[in-house]
């Protein structure tokens, strides 16, 4: 992990854990109310923070340069999109042969222009980067107020109009939202917020469980929250205040952070270890419903990372994990003088 930021690979932890155990009970929804309240308590955390942390790696190597534009964007076809149009139809025929999940749409194009879960956000968060960098680019996000403006424009998007039920084409309605939390890990990065103290650390822990108790009174039927999450302005910032609580207490966690170093090849691989797994269970009539949620968690996780050190050993592999075809060259120690 040398050179890595561990607060951040914790947190990239939690987001796969969350991201595959959140799939894993909606494969066996109705099975158990606990699942679907599970689902729908960390709805409000689990791609927020994903795009949250986005944002914060973002603003570690931001583009400086409107020249550099293409060649930067570029970069960002290798990394979301190249994966894309490789693991929708992927994930797409494994749905139709193993009857799997919702059934894709019948036309092969309105898998790509709509997108399949969860590859709609590589196309939502490619549209992201597209937009912030070139901003960027012109010194449009260089102050507090700059990137206030833009993330309250966001923000009033969102309120307004619904989100949730707008068109899903090529998923810009699905940037607009995941904007958001791309902005607030930008901007948490490049004004300080580790560097809040502990005063600040618990101000807003407190503010995150407060929001957690509201979410939770919202998934309960206590009292009627937003129709949709995505126009939640309680819920949205709860996918804010938890990442920035965690980082501005600067939690870590070996485990964590090395699950969170695969979260990418995590995401892209975890939906074919889980229906594999999820088929062999069927298979050999092993039904106990912890039990199998269990092992579709670990075959998610572990499968993931395995998958990713296989692939990772040959060009295809590298290329289809968004990374360079081409070995980067360790360039060899110069031995010390004696």
């Amino acid at each position: 992990m040398g050179g890595r930021d561990k607060v951040v690979d914790s947190l990239r932890g939690i987001a796969c854990i969350l991201l595959v155990t959140l799939h894993v009970a909606q494969n066996r929804f109705g099975e158990a109310d606990w699942l679907e309240w599970y689902g729908d308590t960390f709805i409000y955390i689990r791609m927020p923070l994903f795009a949250f942390l986005s944002g914060v790696v973002y603003a570690w190597r931001p583009l400086t340069s409107t020249a550099a534009y293409g060649t930067y964007m570029g970069k960002k076809v290798r990394r979301l999109l190249i994966p894309y149009v490789i693991f929708v139809p992927l994930i797409g025929l494994a749905q139709v042969a193993l009857d799997f999940g919702t059934p894709p749409p019948d036309a092969i194009y309105d898998w790509f222009l709509y997108s399949l879960p969860p590859y709609w956000f590589l196309l939502a968060t490619f549209w992201v980067y597209a937009v912030v960098a070139l901003a960027d680019s012109y010194k449009l996000l260089d102050t507090k107020l700059k990137v206030g403006i833009l993330f309250g424009a966001l923000l009033a998007v969102n309120l307004i109009f619904n989100m949730q039920d707008a068109s899903g084409f090529l998923q810009f309605s699905s940037a607009v939202y995941l904007g958001l939390f791309f902005v607030a890990g930008l901007a948490a990065t490049r004004f300080g917020w580790k560097n809040i103290g502990l005063t600040g650390a618990w101000i807003t822990a407190g503010l995150t469980v407060a929001l957690f108790v509201y979410t939770q009174f919202a998934v309960l039927g206590i009292w009627e929250a937003a129709e949709n999450q995505r126009q939640d302005p309680f819920g949205i910032l709860l996918g804010i205040t938890f990442p920035l609580a965690f980082i501005a207490f600067g939690f870590k966690n070996s485990f964590l952070a090395w699950v969170g170093g695969y979260s990418y090849g995590i995401f892209l691989l975890h939906p074919f270890a889980v229906v594999v797994t999820a088929g062999a269970l069927q298979v050999v009539g092993f039904e106990p419903l912890i039990p199998s949620l269990i092992l579709m968690t670990i075959a998610g996780l572990f499968g993931s990372i395995l998958g990713v050190i296989v692939l990772r050993k040959v060009a295809v592999g590298r290329i289809m994990l968004g990374e360079r075809g081409r070995k980067p060259v360790v360039p060899a120690k110069v031995p010390e003088a004696a």
